[in-house]
């Protein structure tokens, strides 16, 4: 069986229609390179570690000092004295830079026609000139797991910093896990389809279907591994998967479903996040145990009727007593600015501080293996953080500085301009 995809080309070809029918012009920048000597903050990383007084050296996009270091003569100097420096958050699931206005066909590039696309990589259509990737950015939000969606095998997720150049640029990791959406099992559980597509119809054919193509994945990784079997784009996409080198990123909602997925990746020898996780409270020693990871659906959802009010908004606090390791995730693209607050509601029920910034920064990057990248801020590590009047879970915080590789982000994302703008309106007239 040889199940192709139709329109790979037409994946790539939107891409580049949709970035050049936008004014670059009036795009937010990627950032200016140089040395920078950050003053006098207090740097606050995951795992309750506070350092007051602290500067940070980077060089290279990297973070080269961290402490007492002195200051290098050609270096520029940010004074963040009385404020604080967190590492950039990471947004765990959504579609930035793959669709820019919902309803819009041309400018939706989150789906692909056919039901097995292992070898799609959402990486290679995004458009880096999207406006929603200058102001996710401008809130802390530094990189973010942009997925696609549809089929069975939706394709290969990236792991992407908000600002960049180019693709290539922007990449953290190019294929950070497989999207599957088992047949008949994504959606089940409280609030349908929150995490994204609930999963295909389980019709007995597309489940003989799934199953064929896993075990011809695999026969063909064995043969490739001996050097008997030709090149084959599709399956040739799969053999990461099936040699644990990325995991399967499986939507599960409902107690049922999750466990399903569990044994899905137990079958055949995969590594497996669970995506969307309503009710994985329920079955949160089975998933400690078995060390599954989770990407939350969107905390902003509203509560179904007939679980309690309060199930969605205390499940991260019952996780992480449980011993469960989980990001957070918003689902789409616009509103990836705001998964910091999806943490402070879940702070408000019972989650403890570190354990949300945890959520946020740290266990997103460990959980897609670029810990030793992002995550954290550290000698060594990509200079992605983002200076603060305050805890970046408060509402009231301002965000006032943004480094993303080593590059200090001007505010010029739509949010900022249209506030300049408007701003400097003039004063009516009056009579």
């Amino acid at each position: 069986m040889h199940l192709k995809t139709k329109h790979l080309a037409l994946f790539v070809a939107t891409a580049l229609v949709a970035a050049s029918a936008t004014n670059a012009a009036a795009q937010a920048g990627a950032g200016d390179e140089g040395t920078f000597f950050i003053k006098g903050g207090t740097v606050v990383n995951p795992g309750g570690q506070k350092m007051p007084n602290t500067n940070i050296l980077v060089r290279n996009n990297r973070i080269v000092e961290m402490g007492p270091a002195a200051q290098p003569a050609d270096a520029k100097v940010i004074d963040a004295t009385g404020k604080y420096i967190y590492p950039g958050m990471i947004d765990a699931n959504t579609g930035l830079g793959l669709g820019e206005v919902g309803g819009v066909q041309t400018m939706g590039l989150r789906t692909e026609m056919g039901e097995f696309n292992p070898h799609i990589r959402a990486l290679v259509g995004l458009n880096v000139e999207s406006e929603l990737l200058g102001v996710t950015r401008m809130n802390g939000v530094t990189s973010a797991i942009t997925s696609p969606t549809g089929g069975v095998i939706s394709g290969q997720a990236a792991l992407i910093n908000t600002a960049g150049w180019t693709w290539e640029d922007l990449s953290v990791a190019k294929s950070a896990g497989m999207v599957i959406n088992l047949p008949g099992s994504g959606g089940g559980g409280r609030g349908g389809g929150r995490g994204g597509r609930g999963g295909a119809a389980a019709s007995p054919t597309l489940v003989a279907d799934f199953e064929r193509f896993m075990t011809e994945s695999k026969e063909y990784n064995t043969a490739r591994a001996s050097g008997s079997a030709k090149l084959d784009l599709i399956y040739e996409a799969m053999r990461p998967l099936l040699n644990k080198q990325i995991p399967a990123i499986i939507t599960a909602n409902g107690e049922a479903n999750i466990r399903a997925a569990v044994a899905f990746g137990e079958k055949w020898g995969i590594r497996v996040v669970i995506s969307g996780a309503s009710e994985a409270w329920k079955v949160r020693k089975f998933l400690a145990d078995k060390k599954i990871p989770l990407i939350l659906g969107s905390l902003e959802s509203a509560p179904g009727d007939d679980v309690p009010y309060d199930e969605i908004y205390a499940q991260p606090g019952l996780l992480y007593e449980a011993g469960v390791k989980f990001a957070f995730s918003t689902g789409a693209g616009s509103n990836a600015r705001h998964v910091a607050f999806h943490a402070a509601l879940a702070m408000a029920y019972g989650l403890p501080s570190d354990g949300a910034l945890k959520a946020l920064t740290i266990w997103p990057a460990e959980i897609f293996g670029v810990e030793k990248e992002i995550g954290s801020i550290e000698k060594g590590k990509l200079a992605n953080f983002f200076i603060t009047t305050g805890d970046p879970m408060d509402l009231r915080t301002q965000v006032v500085e943004v480094f993303i590789k080593g590059r200090m982000l001007a505010d010029d994302d739509r949010h900022s301009r249209l506030y300049a703008k408007y701003k400097s309106r003039p004063l009516p007239i009056k009579p």
